[in-house]
């Protein structure tokens, strides 16, 4: 008589021994022999597929020591393990682009952040780099494609790197590109050799863009103005405001104000005109300042997004925001002398925080 099908029983080492013990029990079925009794598995594990075993998980390291060509394929995994959305990218890509091609030369400051929503799933599980492509590469792109647009807009040079990186990395489902300029300044004094030109720092705010392009055609193309600073000497008022048992702020109705903000819009069109929309942004921001009674930081945040909108009729929707700047009187009364708004803090830690979108209704 044919002895039924044994599995073998395995002496399990002190170097490789699972942290949950190995037990001995018959098979369910009973065949008569003693077989593995699976802990509960704490690392990477597989899938016996074979008979009475199919569907088991056992630890790696125990089917290593038991592996035979009669147990079948496996299906390696990590129990209690799933990838889920992953991203890379290059950060902080600083770069200077000279404009030369007329009398009139221009030269700005450019800081580029690249980020790609990919599906490399390879790359993270197992180390496969075969489709991942180098940031190494995605700082050459941003340099070489800065040649090419040296008298382009931001919005311009973002949507072009941005279709550059989807067509060169197949496994990148998005490609977000942010730009930040600053134009240095001509320095007028003085007369320079032709085809020379002086330039100075470059003078706040900043321009930015930031384009989100996705595979399936997705685009959302985003201009604005960075780190745009504004102060008034007189005249704001906070008042009314809500109060609880830790409230210790003053009514003022005649304060200083001071914000320093970023204004970023939306574009409807892809081919708009980004320069002309910044300049008419820029001078309805500091119009708009100008002109308003500050009954509040969130009310002049809304005020000046407002403006913006007016100012172009490609922007679809605007976002401000920043920080309120407190500028307290300093007390200098212990030294004698009076400070009747001549002396004010400039401390901007901690600073009150102040966001709103503003869009056509």
């Amino acid at each position: 008589m044919r002895e039924p099908f044994r599995i073998p029983v395995v002496r399990v080492t002190p170097e490789w021994q699972p942290r949950t013990a190995l037990s001995r029990r018959p098979l369910e079925r009973g065949i008569g022999a003693e077989t593995l009794s699976p802990p509960t598995p704490t690392g990477p594990t597989i899938r016996l597929s074979c008979g009475l075993l199919t569907g088991m998980v056992v630890p790696v390291n125990v089917w290593e020591a038991i592996r035979a060509p009669a147990f079948g394929s496996v299906e390696r995994r990590t129990v209690g393990h799933a990838l889920g959305d992953h991203a890379y990218g290059e950060s902080g890509i600083e770069f200077l682009l000279v404009d030369r091609s007329g009398p009139d030369q221009r030269t700005r400051t450019f800081r580029a952040d690249v980020h790609f929503l990919a599906d490399l799933p390879e790359v993270y599980r197992d180390g496969d780099n075969a489709r991942l492509l180098p940031t190494g590469a995605i700082y050459n792109t941003v340099l070489a494609l800065g040649a090419r647009h040296t008298t382009a807009e931001p919005e311009v040079y973002a949507l072009a790197l941005a279709k550059r990186f989807l067509e060169a990395a197949p496994p990148v489902g998005t490609a977000d590109i942010h730009l930040a300029a600053s134009d240095l300044s001509p320095l007028e004094a003085g007369a320079s050799p032709p085809g020379v030109r002086h330039f100075t720092a470059a003078p706040l705010p900043r321009d930015h863009a930031r384009v989100t392009l996705s595979r399936d055609g997705g685009v959302a193309v985003r201009g604005g103005l960075r780190d745009v600073e504004l102060f008034v000497t007189a005249g704001a008022t906070f008042t009314g405001f809500a109060r609880d048992e830790y409230t210790t702020t003053q009514v003022f109705t005649d304060r200083v104000f001071g914000a320093r903000l970023d204004v970023t819009w939306r574009l409807a069109d892809e081919e708009a005109d980004y320069r002309g929309c910044r300049s008419r942004a820029h001078q309805a921001l500091t119009e708009a300042f100008a002109g308003h009674t500050s009954r509040s930081s969130q009310h002049t945040f809304h005020h000046l997004g407002s403006a913006v909108l007016d100012a172009c009729s490609g922007i679809s929707e605007v976002l401000v925001e920043g920080v309120h700047l407190t500028r307290a009187l300093v007390d200098l009364s212990p030294f004698g002398v009076e400070n009747e708004g001549r002396v004010y803090t400039a401390a901007d830690a901690p600073s009150s925080t102040v966001s709103v979108v503003v869009h056509r209704a």
